[in-house]
C-alpha cells in the first residue's frame, strides 16, 4: 500500500561521505605561503558560487603539489556530491590513499556501493566499522550495503543503530525508506510520531506523516498536524486541506472558526455561513464585497440569503419582500447565473409581485438549465398563478419523473392546488 512512499523518501544521502564542511589541514601554518592561501581561497570561493568543477580541480592540483590527502578529500567530495567527470580516476588515485583518511575511505566505500562493486564496499566498511564501530557514517554505510543486496531487515538494523548515535532526519528516512519497501506502514507511523514529539514537526516529517493519516482516514489526527505545517511553511494550502477535512467530518462551526481566524477568504467564508444557516453574517458579507468590487452577483446573493433568514424566522413581511427585490432588481440581468434568474422569478410569482415578468425570468433559467426540476416547477406556479392551470398542470406532470422532488412539501402544494385549480 505505501510502496509509493518511496518516491517521496528514498534520496541521495551523502552524510555517509564526509562532513560538507571544510576539514581543518593540520599542516597548513608549516604550508602556509601566499600561493597556498590564494588557492584554497581561490577553491572555496568557485565552490561558494556553485562552480564546483574549478574548485574540485583546484584542490585536486593541491593535492598533486603538497601530496596531502585532505585536498584530495576535497575534491573527491566535491565530485562524488555534484556528479562531476573524472570520478573514476580520481577514485583511482584515492584508492592508494585510502588507509591514511577515514573519510576518503569512507568517500571511496560510498563510489564502490555506487558503482555496485560491492565486495570491495564491504571490505571498507569492515575496515571502517573495526576503526571505530560506533561512528554513525560507518554504520549508516553498512545499511547503505545491505540496502544493495535487498537485505532489508538488516539494512534496518544498521540504519537503527545509527540513529541512535546520531538521531538526525537524514537517518530517520533511511529508516522510513526502508520500512516502506517493507510495506511496514505502522513502523513508519511509529517513527515519525516519537520524531514528532522530540523535535516537533518538520516540513518532510510531518507532511509525510499527514499524508498516511489522510490516507488511513485518521482525520481527528491530521488537525495539528496541518497547523503545524502551515506555521512551518507559511503555506495556506495546509489550512485549505484542514478546512476540507472539517467540512467532510461536517464539523461546520470549526470549519468555519478556522476560516475566520486564518482570514481564508470572504467567499469561503460566506459559503460556511450559508452552509450554517447563518444568512444574516453571509448578507452582510456578501453586502461588503457588493460594495468593495461592484460585482453584482454578491448583490443577488445578499438578496437570497435576505429572504432565506426571514423565512427562517418566519417572518417574511411585504416589506421584507420588496427588499429583496430591489436588490435583485438592481442585480438581475440576461447573463445572470440561472439559480438567481429561478430565485428572483419565482419571488415575483409567489408574491404576486409581477407575475408575468417572473415566468420570463424563470424561462430565462431554463433556457441555461432545460431539465432543472426546480425552475420546471416555477414555471407550471406561475402559470398557475395567471390561471391557465391546464398549462400549469402539463409543465408540472414533467417534474414527476423524480419522486423525491414530487414528495418534497412545496411540490406537494402545488401539486394539490392546481388540481383543484383544475377542477
Amino acid at each position: 500500500m505505501y510502496r509509493n512512499l518511496l518516491f517521496i523518501l528514498i534520496t541521495i544521502f551523502l552524510t555517509a561521505c564526509a562532513n560538507k564542511n571544510q576539514v581543518v589541514f593540520k599542516d597548513y601554518e608549516e604550508q602556509k605561503s601566499n600561493k597556498l592561501d590564494m588557492q584554497i581561497l581561490s577553491a572555496l570561493n568557485y565552490e561558494y558560487f556553485n562552480d564546483y568543477k574549478k574548485s574540485r580541480d583546484i584542490f585536486l592540483d593541491l593535492f598533486k603539489e603538497y601530496k596531502d590527502v585532505v585536498f584530495l578529500q576535497n575534491a573527491y567530495f566535491l565530485t562524488l556530491a555534484n556528479n562531476l567527470n573524472d570520478i573514476k580516476e580520481i577514485d583511482n588515485i584515492a584508492r592508494v590513499y585510502v588507509d591514511e583518511n577515514d573519510n576518503l575511505k569512507r568517500l571511496s566505500a560510498f563510489y564502490a556501493l555506487k558503482s555496485l562493486e560491492l565486495n570491495r564496499a564491504q571490505k571498507l566498511i569492515n575496515e571502517l566499522l573495526a576503526k571505530n564501530s560506533n561512528d554513525p557514517r560507518n554504520l549508516e554505510l553498512y545499511g547503505d550495503l545491505f540496502v544493495q543486496k535487498k537485505d532489508f531487515i538488516n539494512a534496518l538494523k544498521y540504519y537503527k543503530l545509527a540513529y541512535e548515535q546520531n538521531p538526525t532526519e537524514d537517518f530517520l528516512f533511511k529508516i522510513i525508506s526502508t520500512y516502506a519497501i517493507l510495506d511496514d506502514t505502522k513502523s513508519i507511523e511509529k517513527f515519525l510520531e516519537q520524531w514528532r514529539q522530540k523535535n516537533g514537526c518538520t516540513l518532510k516529517t510531518c507532511s509525510v506523516l499527514a499524508k498516511i493519516y489522510n490516507d488511513e482516514k485518521k482525520f481527528d489526527l491530521l488537525e495539528n498536524i496541518y497547523i503545524d505545517l502551515y506555521k512551518i511553511s507559511n503555506n495556506k494550502s495546509f489550512i485549505y486541506s484542514l478546512l476540507d477535512i472539517l467540512n467532510k467530518e461536517q464539523k461546520k462551526q470549526e470549519a468555519l472558526d478556522l476560516a475566520l481566524e486564518y482570514d481564508l477568504g470572504n467567499d469561503i467564508k460566506i459559503f460556511l455561513y450559508q452552509d450554517l444557516k447563518k444568512f444574516n453574517e453571509a448578507k452582510n458579507l456578501s453586502l461588503k464585497m457588493y460594495e468593495q468590487s461592484g460585482n453584482k452577483e454578491y448583490l443577488m446573493r445578499a438578496a437570497v440569503f435576505e429572504f432565506e433568514q426571514a423565512s427562517l424566522d418566519k417572518k417574511i413581511t411585504p416589506s421584507l419582500v420588496l427588499s429583496v427585490a430591489k436588490k435583485f432588481e438592481q442585480g438581475i440581468d440576461y447573463n445572470s447565473n440561472a439559480l438567481y434568474l429561478n430565485y428572483y422569478g419565482y419571488l415575483l410569482i409567489d408574491n404576486d409581485i409581477d407575475i408575468e415578468k417572473g415566468i420570463y425570468l424563470v424561462k430565462l433559467a431554463l433556457e441555461k438549465e432545460p431539465n432543472n426540476l426546480y425552475y420546471i416547477d416555477s414555471l407550471a406556479w406561475g402559470y398557475y398563478k395567471l390561471k391557465d392551470c391546464k398549462k400549469a398542470w402539463e409543465f408540472l406532470e414533467k417534474t414527476f419523473i423524480d419522486k423525491e422532488f414530487s414528495n418534497s412539501k412545496e411540490s406537494k402544494d402545488h401539486i394539490e392546488a392546481i388540481k383543484e385549480c383544475l377542477k
